[in-house]
């Protein structure tokens, strides 16, 4: 790998986890401040359980918490990073199981799942680039 490359990803790496960061924090803060308000928006399915909400806040806020720490410490990235795309992939699948299960006139469903689905392919992404960096580093 060139010292371009390794440049560039120094560049978008930090960027990208930045941004995974607070698409992981927001919807932590949002159940946190307001979980009804989440539930009827973002995760009407099944009966309410404030209980189970504060424990997707707890996750989702942990990894954030780990992303954020990544930017500002590089030893941190690939592990911030793999924990990020095994989350956010195992999120992916179980949307996608329950693609058609959402309360009627909500607005999750497919969109929800190709949106997660995305975002663990862009977490694949970076990820790799992170790894590669490290390599030719070595």
């Amino acid at each position: 790998m060139s010292s371009s490359t390794i440049a560039r990803a120094g560049t978008y790496v930090p960027a990208g986890i930045a941004l995974l960061a607070l698409l992981n924090l927001g919807p932590a803060i949002w159940i946190a401040v307001a979980p009804h308000s989440f539930f009827h928006q973002i995760g009407p399915f099944g009966t309410y359980n404030g209980h189970f909400l504060g424990d997707a806040a707890a996750f989702e806020g942990g990894i954030g918490l780990a992303l954020a720490a990544a930017v500002r410490w590089p030893a941190l990235r690939a592990g911030a990073l793999a924990a990020a795309l095994g989350a956010t992939a195992l999120h992916a699948l179980n949307h996608w199981i329950d693609v058609n299960h959402a309360h009627a006139g909500s607005n999750a469903g497919a969109t929800d799942a190709i949106s997660l689905t995305l975002l663990a392919l862009f977490t694949a992404v970076l990820l790799a680039a992170q790894l590669r960096a490290v390599e030719a580093a070595r």
